[in-house]
C-alpha cells in the first residue's frame, strides 16, 4: 500500500483549539490506557542509558503521549530518574500541567509553541516523537532527523499506526470509543462533552485523523531511506524496524538514532534492523 501525504484535521490551523484539544486527550487516554508503547519501552530504554542522560525532550506531545505511563518502566530499567519536558506547536497547556502536577517532579512542558524542525538549542536531551511522525511530508521529515543530527542530540520516532487494513478498521471503531470514554478522559472539559455529545465532532475527527494516519505512517524501509538524505547521518548509530504486539500482526514502528560516541558507550546492538 503506497503512503499518500494526505491532511489531519489535527493539522489545519483553524480548527477551533476545543476540538483539537479533545482529539488529544483522547489519543493520550487511549494509548495509556492501553499501553500502546509497552512492547516498546524496553528498547527506548536502553537507548536513553546508552546516553546516559536524564532528560527527555518530547516533541509534537499531543496532551502527553505515553509517557504518563513510559517513564515508570523507563527509570526502572535505566535504574535511576528521569525527567520529561512536553512540548509541542500547538500545546494543549491544560493537560501538560494536569502531567506535571500528577507527576511532579518527573514532568515540566513549554508553554510556547515549539517546531520539531528547529528545537531551540536550550532544550537538550533524547528527543521522542510519538504517533506523529507521519504528520510530516518526506521533507520536513527529514528536516527533523536533520536537526538532532546537527545539534548532536538522540532520537527516536515510535508510530501505532501502520499502513495495515487491521488498523484501518480499528479506526472505524473509534467513534464508539471516544463516546464511551469521553468523561473518564484528563483533564475534564466541558468543552469537550459538547464536541463529542451535541456537536460529534471529535468523535468524527478522531476517525477521520485515525485513518489518514494510517496511510501516511512511514515503513522501516522509507525512514531509512530519509535517515539517508541527512547530512552527517553516518556519524549515528541508527536502529530502525517493528515491535510487533502480541499475537497481532502489526505493532510499534520505530527508529531511533544515537551519536557515535555515545552509542560506543554501551554494546548494545544499535544498527539498522529490517
Amino acid at each position: 500500500m503506497k503512503r499518500l501525504q494526505l491532511f489531519e484535521l489535527e493539522d489545519l490551523r483553524w480548527l477551533p483549539g476545543s476540538i483539537r484539544n479533545g482529539i488529544t486527550d483522547f489519543l493520550h487516554f487511549a494509548v495509556v490506557r492501553s499501553e500502546l508503547y509497552k512492547v516498546f519501552s524496553g528498547r527506548l530504554a536502553r537507548s536513553i542509558g546508552q546516553l546516559r542522560s536524564a532528560r527527555v525532550v518530547d516533541l509534537c506531545s499531543g496532551a502527553g503521549g505515553p509517557w504518563a505511563s513510559l517513564h515508570r518502566t523507563i527509570a526502572e530499567t535505566t535504574q535511576g530518574g528521569i525527567q520529561v519536558r512536553l512540548t509541542d506547536f500547538y500545546p494543549n497547556l491544560a493537560a501538560f500541567e494536569a502531567l506535571a502536577n500528577a507527576h511532579a517532579p518527573v514532568f515540566d512542558f513549554s508553554t510556547h509553541p515549539v517546531s520539531a524542525l528547529d528545537v531551540p538549542k536550550d532544550l537538550t536531551g533524547f528527543r521522542t516523537l510519538f504517533s506523529s511522525f507521519h504528520h510530516f511530508a518526506p521533507a520536513q521529515a527529514a528536516g527533523i532527523l536533520s536537526d538532532a543530527v546537527h545539534k548532536r542530540q538522540g532520537i527516536a520516532i515510535a508510530e501505532s499506526t501502520q499502513r495495515h487494513p487491521l488498523l484501518i478498521a480499528y479506526m472505524l471503531l473509534t467513534p464508539g470509543i471516544v463516546l464511551l470514554t469521553s468523561p473518564f478522559q484528563a483533564p475534564f472539559r466541558w468543552s469537550r462533552l459538547f464536541w463529542t455529545y451535541v456537536v460529534p465532532a471529535i468523535p468524527l475527527a478522531v476517525m477521520f485523523d485515525g485513518i489518514v494516519s494510517c496511510l501516511r505512517t512511514y515503513t522501516p524501509k522509507e525512514l531509512m531511506g530519509l535517515v539517508n538524505t541527512v547530512p552527517g547521518h553516518e556519524s549515528y548509530d541508527w536502529q530502525v524496524g517493528i515491535d510487533r504486539l502480541k499475537g497481532l500482526p502489526v505493532g510499534v514502528t520505530y527508529l531511533i538514532g544515537l551519536p557515535r560516541s555515545a552509542a560506543a558507550l554501551a554494546p548494545a546492538n544499535a544498527s539498522a534492523v529490517a
